[in-house]
């Protein structure tokens, strides 16, 4: 009986079995990896757009509640929120309605990527 058992069908993986299915395992570990780091890097864009609309939000609002109209071209300043820096072009141009500007505002973190963009009216007066 016991060598019936020797020349018998055998069960079990052979060598090269297991070593393509440790590969298989291996490329989708590192696919699963990549979509990870992926992932990780959009958050962090998202997070930078997002603060800078709110910083392209808080200088629509200086610009809308000066008394004094900006004046007409364009100009570039550096601000500091949420503990970065960050570049706020604006653009004033008049519009067919002498007493209306407009005012493009564009904002971008000094490091790092991610901006947004806004555009409001206001007296020219």
């Amino acid at each position: 009986m016991a060598s019936d058992r020797a020349n018998g069908p055998q069960s079990g993986f052979t060598l090269l079995e297991m070593l393509v299915a440790l590969s298989v395992i291996s490329i989708a570990a590192l696919t699963l990896l990549r979509l990870d780091a992926f992932a990780v890097r959009t958050a962090g864009d998202l997070d930078e757009s997002t603060i800078a609309g709110i910083v392209a939000q808080n200088r629509a609002v200086e610009l809308w509640t000066d008394a004094a109209p900006p004046t007409i071209g364009n100009s570039a300043i550096g601000v500091e929120n949420a503990g970065r820096k960050w570049r706020v072009e604006q653009r004033v141009a008049q519009t067919a309605d002498d007493s209306l500007l407009r005012i493009d505002l564009i904002v971008r973190p000094e490091s790092g990527r991610g901006q947004a963009a806004l555009t409001i009216i206001r007296p020219s007066r």
